[in-house]
């Protein structure tokens, strides 16, 4: 999923190292959960919503066979109740709960799923997530609209309870991707607005999730607790409201007051009173250039490389706090690539000559799209400086933020940028958007070898294998040019978990609302915490602590 692309500047990095909180009851007082997670009014729709911000708000409304843990990021059994697969690992049968309902009451059925992951999948919804279904079979031909019907897809529901998938290759990090919200269950009587966009600020879906939308207006979104949800009794927030505001002065200030107890979009850190509040976490994330290599000269790997080649990486990458010199960010049991540093505008001149390129007035001009925000003009000009020396006509252009993911499909252009975050803990949650069938190929590179390795990581059973069938993919993605890493992300979020419980600091930074609860505060380092009788109940008194 992508991020609303922010460069952030650090001076300290704060590395906070999160732990389970002490157990709290659901009997614990609870109240409404109040947070700031978006500037803008999100896309509630689950099969078409596309960012990070709409990804959280829709861990509330939505949920699919399984459900991220909220500490690890690991899938854990929601609508499913349990699942075998088979010997060969192409079919997965998954028994559904018998007390799953959507909010308004409609049991969630395996025809149910089956209709929704359908929905996903309609080539006329043009659903961005929806390529990561291919690995089932008839999936790709029904979403690509090479046959006619859904019969050839073979998501089966085999009872009420039942559901049968099919696979084409094996895929044994499926429960990873149905974590995704892209995956979750939606009601039949929202597919309609797959096709036909629905007004944001009176868009109120059925909910399969733990809460639903009572209002909605574009300065906030007031959510419910679901009492038809299948895990209701384990839910403890009665309510969520989700504030809709880009004034970060106010927003700061609010959660100063604790009228905020969770900011996850943009704050003032420097006025941040409570520096322990503040949650900075490297993400499973990389902001990255990325070539158009469908037309043009950068459409071949000799002159993305040569262009590669006169890029001064550390100016490009000094202002970030992790630069990147890969695509996947580092995690547990990937290979290690060497990654892309290398300067020699000399280098890059002799391969330019060698693919022919001396007459540079031939060229069409090489168009640098980004965001129109300063911190992207930084980096835009750093390159546009380089290839000017090169010959090339370079030409910058910002483009609004409302507009620009929009345009990053167009043939006239030669660069974009983008801020990725995995959208499920894998490394073919970025490795993904590079094949050619995909629904997130932006850059429209189309490479066959590439595609035969992702194949061949996919028939891995073991998770060792398969990272090394990817990491092979990755190297020939860097090895052919088509991209530029400029950074891995940190998260940045302010929320006192002291006296809340459930939120953990994770690489998606994706936070369930379903585990979020109020808890009692933990006394501060030198003050202890005197218990009342059980008659008082209005307050806790609280002592200075002696020495």
């Amino acid at each position: 999923m992508f991020k609303p692309l922010r460069i952030l500047f650090f001076s300290l990095f704060i590395c906070t190292l999160m732990v389970p909180a002490i157990a709290g009851e659901n009997s614990f007082p609870q109240s409404d959960f109040i947070v700031n997670i978006s500037s803008n009014v999100p896309d509630l729709r689950a099969h078409c919503a596309y960012n990070a911000d709409e990804a959280q708000i829709l861990t509330a409304l939505f949920e699919g066979l399984f459900v991220y843990d909220p500490y690890s990021m690991d899938p854990v059994p929601a609508i499913a109740e349990s699942w075998t697969v088979s010997a060969e690992g192409t079919e997965w049968v998954f028994n559904l709960r018998d007390n799953a309902f959507f909010s308004n009451g409609d049991p969630i059925t395996a025809q149910a799923v089956r209709d929704s992951w359908m929905n996903l999948l309609d080539p006329h919804n043009e659903a961005p997530y929806a390529s990561l279904f291919d690995f089932i079979e008839g999936a790709h031909d029904y979403r690509t609209g090479n046959k006619k019907g859904k019969g050839s897809v073979k998501i089966l529901a085999e009872s009420k309870r039942s559901l049968k998938i099919k696979l084409s290759t094996p895929a044994e990090h499926l429960p990873k991707i149905l974590c995704h919200h892209a995956f979750s269950i939606v009601h039949a009587s929202d597919f309609v607005y797959s096709k036909k966009p629905a007004n944001k600020e009176s868009y109120i879906p059925v909910s399969s999730g733990a809460f639903f939308i009572e209002n909605i207006s574009n300065e906030k979104i007031l959510l419910k607790k679901n009492e038809k949800y299948w895990d209701a009794t384990n839910v403890a927030l009665p309510s969520i409201t989700i504030l809709i505001s880009s004034d970060i002065e106010s927003i700061t200030a609010m959660f100063n007051r604790g009228e905020i107890h969770w900011v996850a979009g943009s704050v003032l850190v420097d006025r941040i009173l409570d520096p322990s509040s503040i949650k900075v976490t490297p993400m499973f994330s990389t902001e990255y250039f990325f070539f158009r290599g469908t037309w043009g000269p950068w459409a071949k790997s000799e002159i993305r490389n040569a262009l590669l080649l006169s890029i001064p990486w550390k100016e490009l990458r000094a202002n970030y706090l992790i630069p990147a010199k890969t695509l996947v960010f580092p995690i547990a049991g990937y290979p290690e690539l060497p990654g892309l540093t290398t300067h020699d505008t000399e280098a890059a001149k002799k391969l330019l000559v060698d693919a022919g390129i001396t007459n540079f007035s031939t060229l069409p001009p090489l168009e640098i799209r980004i965001p129109d925000s300063p911190p992207f003009f930084y980096l835009a000009d750093i390159l546009e400086k380089a290839w000017n020396g090169l010959g090339f006509n370079v030409v910058v252009n910002p483009i609004p933020y409302v507009e620009y993911y929009g345009s990053l499909r167009k043939n006239n252009y030669a660069l974009g940028i983008i801020s990725w975050i995995g959208d499920f803990a894998d490394p073919l949650s970025f490795l993904e958007m590079f094949r050619p069938a995909s629904s997130l190929n932006d850059s429209g590179w189309n490479n066959d070898a590439y595609e035969k390795l992702i194949i061949d990581a996919s028939a891995q059973r073991i998770s060792s294998d398969r990272y090394k069938k990817l990491a092979e993919a990755e190297s020939l993605l860097l090895s052919e040019g088509m991209i530029i890493p400029v950074a891995h992300n940190p998260s940045l979020n302010c929320i006192d978990t002291n006296g809340i419980q459930g939120w953990y600091a994770n690489a998606l930074d994706i936070h369930p609302f379903k585990f979020i609860k109020f808890i009692q505060q933990r006394p501060l380092p030198g003050v202890a915490q005197e218990s009342l009788p059980d008659s008082i109940t209005t307050h806790t008194e609280i002592v200075q602590g002696v020495r």
